[in-house]
């Protein structure tokens, strides 16, 4: 009686040819090991892929976790660091001027929303007047830094937007001056009772607002 015919022997072969039987095993085993071989395979080919992906995962989050940070050191010297990098960071000249501490204006009747800037570019000091309203306005504060001669070095419109928005706070935020200015000429009765004569129109809150312009 032919049966269980495996690899192209039966099992009546086997018992009339040891042989046959040597030969059917060695493939039966040839194929659970190729069949191993391949699973092992398969799974490494699976652990490389979740290695890529989890790499690429980790690349993405460090990338979103990365930023550039304005730094305004004690000597007023401007420069650019990107933080949460996985080497260390040089700094960049990204601002051709110093910083000096600016003045906040403020006028006699209690007005604000005016600024001193003041600044130093290749070794001369220069101010410029600007509104606190406009101060996080890309082109305003282009316009009016580049009346000073002072220019921001960035390769894109967003990283110049963050230079100007963390450079101004941190200006702002070291403020520690304020100027009080008259709106009239002739003398005005000051806060604390006094009086001062004023003949200057430079020296009125009008002319400020027209400088901030």
């Amino acid at each position: 009686m032919w049966t269980n015919n495996i690899y192209g022997y039966n099992q009546a072969s086997y018992q009339e040819n040891p042989e046959l039987a040597k030969i059917a095993e060695k493939n039966s085993l040839d194929v659970q090991k190729q069949a191993t071989i391949e699973s092992i395979k398969n799974q490494g080919q699976a652990d490389r892929e979740w290695m890529k992906m989890h790499s690429r995962e980790i690349r993405k989050e460090n990338e979103r976790a990365q930023y550039e940070e304005v730094i305004v050191d004690a000597n007023g010297e401007l420069y650019c660091i990107t933080r949460n990098l996985n080497i260390c960071a040089n700094k960049r000249k990204t601002f051709n001027f110093k910083v000096l501490k600016p003045i906040k204006v403020v006028s006699s009747d209690g007005d604000s929303g005016i600024w001193i800037f003041k600044f130093i570019v290749d070794g001369v000091k220069k101010n410029c007047v600007m509104e606190e309203k406009n101060i996080y306005d890309v082109n305003y504060v282009t316009r009016k830094l580049g009346c000073c001669g002072c220019l921001i070095y960035a390769n894109s419109p967003r990283k110049k937007r963050e230079y100007i928005e963390q450079l101004m706070s941190r200006l702002m935020e070291s403020s520690t001056e304020t100027l009080t200015v008259m709106k009239h000429l002739g003398w005005t009765k000051q806060q604390n009772g006094q009086f001062i004569f004023i003949e200057e129109e430079k020296k009125l809150w009008t002319n400020f607002l027209k400088r901030a312009k």
